[in-house]
């Protein structure tokens, strides 16, 4: 892609530098195979937290100090989704899972999806971020651990029976963003060195008055969504 000299002035010089370094990499990954007849992305590294991935479909996502209430499969667009019902502050707090269910599987259009099935409207869309740390317990030393930074969509969903603050992103090991796009780089770039990075749609839907105003709800949400990354780290990503 050929940018103009105009377009390349709205980015600063760390963007344009990250962007050339990921069009060398995806030059690189992609023209030897053309070249030999062979495509690489037919031929892709396998997903090694697949069967990982689908135990928490099934069973649900373990999340210390809260209570599920319940869980069951429920079906999306043709997508197996884990529904998932929380006691959080005396609040039952709705979390929807799509798990990776392939190494060909890759984030598309699960917010639309979820409007779809929910049918309801939204408003006072925001990017908001938070940090999440490596679980206690796992397999990565306490040298290693540290604060990683996960990047959501908050905001209102309402239908004529409930309102709710809605805090979307996908989940990934070492981080996380609702743009399908930081998904495929990372994955691109684990690529290069033969590995995948397997990935999590993660939706939490937290009930609040009608129609009320979601920011005074945007610290509990952030508290939510980090145990929940931190859980997927040490269940669906192990």
């Amino acid at each position: 892609m050929v940018y103009s000299l105009k377009n390349l002035q709205k980015y600063k010089f760390p963007q344009i530098v990250l962007l050339v370094f990921l069009l060398i990499v995806l030059i690189v990954g992609t023209v030897p195979g053309y070249v030999a007849g062979k495509w690489s992305w037919e031929n892709t590294p396998r997903i090694t937290n697949l069967k990982s991935l689908r135990q928490v479909r099934k069973d649900g996502l373990t999340i210390p100090d809260w209570t599920t209430t319940s869980h069951r499969e429920i079906t999306i667009a043709d997508h197996k989704w884990l529904l998932q019902n929380i006691n959080y502050e005396n609040k039952s707090v709705i979390l929807l899972l799509l798990t990776q269910n392939g190494p060909k599987d890759k984030p598309q259009v699960e917010w639309m999806d979820i409007n779809g099935y929910y049918r309801w409207k939204t408003d006072s869309y925001k990017r908001v971020s938070f940090t999440s740390q490596t679980p206690d317990g796992d397999s990565i030393t306490d040298s290693r651990k540290q604060n990683i930074i996960i990047e959501a969509r908050f905001l209102r969903g309402w239908t004529n029976q409930q309102t709710y603050a809605v805090m979307q992103w996908y989940a990934w090991p070492g981080g996380g963003s609702p743009e399908t796009g930081d998904w495929f780089w990372t994955d691109r770039l684990a690529m290069v060195s033969r590995n995948r990075v397997p990935w999590v749609a993660v939706n939490i839907l937290f009930p609040i008055e009608p129609l009320g105003d979601i920011d005074p709800y945007l610290p509990q949400l952030k508290s939510i969504g980090q145990k929940i990354q931190a859980s997927l780290t040490k269940e669906a990503f192990k």
